[in-house]
């Protein structure tokens, strides 16, 4: 191998490892998606204060300093449980700040009744 085929590959993985750095935020969003509403089912029967628990437990999983108080959570008169979040995603390289996302989550869950019961 030449050296020149080593400064090739040295910089296809530097670029693939920042372009990752760049679309973790939203493979976070992702997982933190399928939790809130993990949540929001499981709190349709416990209630709001355990919906905010849970969501605590999931910012704390991404790395994100917010509760679930910072989220509007609301179970209406229909059993449908609204959560509505917002959280600051932010990309470092090497501890320099690159770029701030801003992300914005909304979950609406009904209570789901079998109807061969």
């Amino acid at each position: 191998m030449k050296t020149s085929d080593i400064i090739k590959i040295l910089l296809i993985v530097g670029a693939a490892w920042i372009g990752w750095k760049f679309a973790e935020p939203y493979w976070d969003k992702y997982w933190f998606v399928k939790e809130v509403e993990k949540a929001a089912t499981f709190g349709i029967k416990r209630g709001e204060d355990q919906t905010r628990r849970l969501i605590t437990d999931a910012f704390a999983e991404i790395g994100v300093k917010k509760t679930g108080q910072d989220c509007y959570v609301f179970l209406d008169e229909r059993k449908v449980m609204n959560v509505r979040c917002e959280y600051d995603a932010k990309v470092e390289i090497f501890g320099k700040l690159l770029h701030t996302y801003r992300m914005k989550v909304e979950v609406a869950k009904r209570e789901e009744v079998s109807k061969y019961l």
